[in-house]
């Protein structure tokens, strides 16, 4: 009976040890992993719009100490097909593992350009949404594997209270996750038997009861992120629908937010050399986009004539409209160019840049954020 009673406890001590699935199996070993995802944007009616579809670029750089723990480093840098491969890497994701817990390190990326945007519908100076945002920027055990499918953990949830235009508004702040029923997904790299995950970040207008009464959440704005994730590949695919952004209760209306579809890919198509002798003229995103205090914008110019030069002009404008500085303003022959644009002088906000050449006008949008 005493061998018996020692086998049993040694079988539990395996299972809770030795076969409990480790967050780090999922995650590749070496640095120098390299992931291609095509990334399609999804409209209101949540809807992908192709047409619009670019490209990003991850890669396992190195494993260094960042903000308290040790992380898996991975770059990243998005564009265009025409010009990814060309980019350089202009940020960095950060992940650490302990057990069955995997941790991101929380920023608020893609969401700067909404946050300023709301900022400026506000229009008040005492308050800035980004800056709160910004300000809970930290590690966060995204993606626990261990723990029961559909129950919800939360990551971050604050009460809190802001003055608007002179105004208290309580408000929640929440970050919670889900793990989600475990599903084979078919990527372009092969068949995965995925964990998957539901990370919802929310924010909530309080109407605040009478004690003991807890107070009433009306959600203002709830962005879904639904995750796959493989072993030894990481994230393989995600899902972020379009989101309404209801804005009344803090004097503002109600926008949307457009979703995104990640997905991997086997890769990323190379650029031939003809690509540096330019068939049409073209004006590409800034990056990177938003920025602070410096961007890059590239544009070409066909070879219209072997003797022939045209007068190119390269401006910035406000929203209003208003000429802000000639970046650019003299004859230049056929070719690529690229010109560092350095806003230091320049407020927050929303500015467009517009090329002209010959007969030939481009306007393309940036945002400035400090």
């Amino acid at each position: 009976m005493k061998y018996i009673y020692l086998l049993l406890i040694t079988i539990s001590i395996n299972i809770n040890s030795g076969f409990a699935q480790q967050a780090s199996d999922y995650f590749p070993q070496q640095t120098g992993f390299m992931w291609n995802y095509e990334l399609t944007p999804i409209d209101s009616i949540n809807n992908p719009v192709d047409s619009l579809t670019f490209f990003r670029v991850d890669s396992f750089a190195t494993i260094a100490n960042y903000q308290g723990k040790l992380a898996n480093v991975v770059l990243t840098k998005e564009g265009p097909l025409e010009v990814i491969n060309f980019l350089p890497y202009s940020d960095s994701l950060f992940y650490n593992f302990e057990g069955t817990d995997g941790y991101e390190y929380a920023q608020v990326g893609r969401l700067e350009i909404f946050l300023a945007v709301i900022d400026s519908i506000l229009a008040d100076s005492s308050f800035s949404f980004l800056d709160m945002f910004l300000s809970f920027e930290d590690w966060y055990s995204l993606y626990r594997f261990d723990a029961g499918i559909n129950q919800e953990y939360t990551l971050f949830s604050v009460d809190t209270a802001i003055t608007l235009n002179g105004t208290e508004l309580p408000l929640r702040f929440e970050f919670n996750g889900t793990r989600l029923q475990d599903e084979i997904l078919n990527t372009d790299i092969g068949t995965f038997d995925c964990k998957k995950f539901l990370i919802e970040r929310g924010l909530s207008f309080l109407i605040i009861l009478p004690p003991p009464l807890p107070p009433i959440a009306i959600p203002i704005a709830f962005i879904n992120d639904t995750i796959w994730i493989a072993q030894d590949n990481w994230i393989v695919q995600s899902i972020i629908p379009a989101t309404e952004i209801d804005l009344t209760l803090v004097g503002g209306g109600i926008l949307f937010l457009p979703g995104l579809q990640s997905k991997i890919i086997a890769n990323i198509t190379e650029v031939t050399d003809d690509y540096s002798v330019p068939v049409e003229f073209n004006l590409f995103q800034n990056y990177p986009n938003p920025f602070n205090p410096s961007t890059k914008i590239r544009f070409t110019i066909p070879n219209v004539s072997s003797s022939f030069s045209l007068r190119t002009t390269l401006m910035v404008y406000d929203i209003l409209g208003n000429e802000m500085i000639t970046l650019i303003d003299k004859e230049l022959p056929a070719g690529e160019y690229e010109f560092t644009f350095d806003a230091s002088k320049l407020s927050s906000g929303v500015y467009f840049y517009q090329l002209k050449t010959g007969s030939y006008i481009i306007t393309k949008k940036m945002v400035l954020i400090r």
